[in-house]
């Protein structure tokens, strides 16, 4: 997946409605579903807790399908690009731990532990920008840093461009 420029201001704006939109219409389905299942299964009497539940459930279950068929749509391209960020980054983050021994047990360089780690951190770096994660900024950097001053040492040449998923095979 390729780092693009994502305006945050626009984001931020479009992921705050997609939030409330998801939330009201989760709520709509919920309603609809619990109160239609009580109409032919339940009583006015009656604990119906669970046709209630099972509304909740099948509400969550309509908001799935319908996220599915809107997820494309060009007003949410900045909130499922970061979506897709969040992905990548959790599959690199799975295998952090044995990216970094392999880094630091070679005795060679190891050049696609390398681009996977300046990738990982220049992906971080943008989803913690856009998600106004300030807390865990300092230490990126300290490791971005890091790992710079590596690649320099090295005389290394690597760019974001030459991180491709199949190098999170290797570890």
């Amino acid at each position: 997946m390729k780092l693009q420029q994502i305006d945050k201001t626009r984001y931020r704006k479009h992921l705050n409605m997609a939030s409330i939109v998801a939330t009201a219409v989760l709520i709509a389905f919920s309603l609809f579903y619990g109160q239609v299942l009580i109409h032919f299964f339940g009583g006015a009497d009656e604990n119906n807790f669970k046709l209630n539940l099972a509304g909740v459930i099948l509400g969550v279950i309509s908001l799935l399908v319908v996220f599915s068929l809107v997820r494309r749509h060009p007003y949410l391209a900045e909130v499922m690009y970061v979506w897709d960020l969040k992905q990548v980054n959790n599959k690199i983050y799975r295998k952090l731990h044995h990216i970094k021994t392999a880094l630091s047990d070679s005795d060679n360089t190891n050049i696609d532990a390398i681009t996977i780690l300046n990738y990982y951190y220049a992906a971080s770096k943008q989803q913690y920008n856009l998600d106004n994660n300030t807390l865990t900024m300092e230490g990126l950097m300290a490791n971005i840093e890091k790992l710079d001053k590596l690649i320099a040492e090295n005389n290394l040449t690597i760019t974001l461009d030459d991180y491709q998923p199949s190098l999170l095979k290797l570890f």
